[in-house]
């Protein structure tokens, strides 16, 4: 096992064994690439970005988060040159028909309870998008452009974000938007909407410069949903 992949799967394993389970439904496809050693895991890699995706991972509060989203804990790593701005947007679970599950803003995933719980991982090499600092102190501001995207948040986000919210499970757990720096690692869960009627499906990642809104690459990790 590559010596990067080896030290994912000690953290990993260690932060998982903490956790609370909730059923998992969703797993690596057969094709896909997985992570010795780690359960329920897959990657796939472009453009010097790595990302690993692991299903059935939710340990945490309310353990019925999969009955209402379909979560996904991610470690995203860059060894490419140009850093990589991460949305939400740019993250899916998409079926073969083409119908795509969109990861949802982690303030308007509904009908879930918060509690307080520190951050899974400590950020590495990552610039946090300016308007979430309020809830992700702990990380640190991308200086650059990262201009804020209502179309994708919608009417709840832009009430929200005028009211602060609890410090929650949910929200410190999630993967925060942001721009990752070249050599730098972030790890944190993906909400996308509840699956439906789907047998295989894609988590598929478009990556972007955030300096020049290029499109420098694209990943894609094949599951399998068994309802």
């Amino acid at each position: 096992m590559p010596p990067h992949l080896a030290a994912i799967v000690r953290r990993l394993s260690f932060a998982g064994a903490a956790l609370l389970a909730c059923a998992g439904t969703l797993e690596p496809a057969p094709e896909s690439r997985r992570v010795p050693g780690l359960a329920g895991s897959a990657f796939d890699e472009d453009a010097g970005v790595e990302l690993i995706a692991i299903a059935d991972a939710w340990r945490g509060y309310p353990a019925e988060l999969g009955e209402l989203v379909t979560p996904l804990l991610v470690t995203i790593t860059n060894r490419g040159r140009r850093p990589v701005e991460l949305r939400y947007e740019h993250f899916a679970l998409v079926t073969r028909a083409g119908v795509r599950f969109a990861a949802l803003p982690p303030v308007i995933v509904p009908g879930v309870a918060y509690a307080p719980v520190d951050l899974v991982y400590p950020p590495m090499g990552f610039g946090l998008a300016p308007y979430l600092s309020p809830w992700y102190p702990a990380l640190s501001v991308w200086g650059g452009s990262f201009p804020f995207r209502p179309d994708y948040y919608g009417d709840c986000y832009t009430a929200c974000q005028h009211a602060p919210l609890p410090d929650s499970e949910l929200l410190q757990r999630a993967l925060p938007e942001g721009v990752l720096s070249p050599g730098g690692r972030i790890t944190g869960f993906l909400y996308f909407e509840e699956l439906a009627d789907v047998r295989h499906v894609d988590l598929v990642a478009e990556l972007f410069d955030p300096t020049t809104g290029e499109r420098i690459g694209g990943l894609d990790i094949p599951f399998v949903y068994d309802d």
